[in-house]
């Protein structure tokens, strides 16, 4: 038995809050994509769902974010910080341009890849003042002009002042860098 419009509408609802729920920074291009329907059915099935546009969902968590941000201020990030919960994760998101590549090439600079994922592993400890002890880092592919990376950190285990924390960034499903951090908690502003 064939399901009728109603019931295909709803279950492509729920799908469409699953893959949101899952993450969260999809557009109306890729989640019509997934769903294989068009991008005026995303924005209809949002709008009935009350899910704002991605610009929104994204100013919505990056202000939640940045109040929870103790390391260091939001302007220190590179990227923008849209989900913190310190001492356990952090997502951030750079949308590349011109300024980040190489010059004459729509390569991507390697350090503000590494960049964002050390800002980001500072940004995960609720703490003071954090800065970079360690890390170890791999760049498994290039990143282009106009490419979104998304870092997500998570915080592993911690002694004392340190903290191991890990960073994968992704361009889409691809992960192009991963990097291991030791991160040190430093008291007062004169040093170790």
């Amino acid at each position: 038995m064939s399901l009728g419009r109603s019931e295909l509408k709803q279950k492509r609802q729920k799908e469409l809050m699953s893959l949101l729920d899952s993450d969260p920074l999809l557009s109306d291009s890729e989640l019509a994509r997934e769903l294989g329907v068009s991008v005026g059915t995303i924005r209809l099935d949002r709008g009935v769902l009350n899910v704002p546009e991605l610009r929104e969902r994204t100013r919505q968590m990056a202000e939640r974010a940045s109040s929870r941000l103790t390391s260091m201020k939001q302007e220190e990030v590179l990227g923008e910080l849209i989900e913190l919960e310190p001492n356990r994760l952090a997502l951030s998101v750079l949308m590349t341009s011109r300024e980040y590549a190489f010059r004459h090439t729509s390569l991507i600079a390697d350090h503000y890849i590494y960049a964002q994922a050390a800002t980001l592993a500072i940004a995960a400890v609720k703490e003071d003042m954090v800065i970079v002890g360690s890390a170890r880092a791999q760049f498994m592919h290039s990143a282009h002009v106009g490419d979104r990376l998304i870092a997500c950190a998570k915080v592993g285990t911690h002694k004392e002042n340190k903290y191991v924390v890990s960073v994968h960034t992704r361009i889409g499903s691809r992960e192009i860098f991963v990097a291991r951090f030791v991160v040190i908690a430093i008291g007062g502003r004169g040093g170790c």
